[in-house]
């Protein structure tokens, strides 16, 4: 691989100090992208998960607001892995089968650009950085960075009873989403079992 990584991209960014973070990220992310996030995954499963855990050490809010090009790059990275597994993890499939309605939900941050969506279109996920238009909106989880990767990895109970969360859209939604929402848990933590 070109440049300075020494070992696997994340190999190199767990060993990143938090204080490099921002300087750093944005190479280690291109060669993620030159290595291939299936590979990556492949390797390293929890990758997205550390990640996160990564970026909560930097503060998440506020890297994101000083580095805001790095926030879509971190989510289309996201998205990535989650389309990629998806495909090849058993439990993803199963609860895709079972949604009846293809969806499109919005999770936006109060206190930082990280904007992003995903949408089920015929038994597949997609996501991508920033917002679906609100014609294609069905849902929207919002609240501080901090929640909303807590929401991604698993560390939040979703529930109207969590006042840390926010939501917009009828209440029915929450039945198709968050069966898929524990499964984008699972996937962002290397817990699916590939097919």
């Amino acid at each position: 691989m070109p440049g300075k990584v020494i070992g696997t991209p994340h190999e190199y960014l767990m060993r990143m100090p938090v204080p490099s973070l921002k300087e750093e990220l944005p190479s280690v992310l291109g060669e993620i992208r030159e290595y291939g996030i299936e590979k990556l995954l492949g390797e390293c499963p929890d990758f997205m998960e550390r990640l996160f855990e990564k970026l909560r050490q930097a503060e998440a809010a506020k890297f994101f607001s000083e580095a805001p090009a790095l926030t879509d790059q971190v989510t289309s990275l996201l998205w990535d892995g989650v389309a990629y597994r998806a495909v090849h993890s058993k439990e993803m499939k199963s609860v895709l089968e079972k949604v009846d309605r293809d969806f499109g939900c919005n999770i936006e941050a109060s206190d930082s650009p990280f904007r992003s969506h995903f949408s089920l279109e015929k038994g597949e996920i997609h996501g991508a950085p920033g917002l679906l238009h609100f014609n294609d909106e069905d849902f929207r989880f919002m609240g501080p960075t901090e929640v909303l990767i807590e929401l991604l990895t698993g560390d939040l109970l979703l529930g109207f009873s969590n006042l840390r969360l926010q939501t917009a859209g009828h209440p029915g939604w929450i039945r198709r989403i968050a069966p898929v929402m524990r499964e984008i848990c699972r996937i962002i933590k290397g817990l699916d079992i590939p097919v």
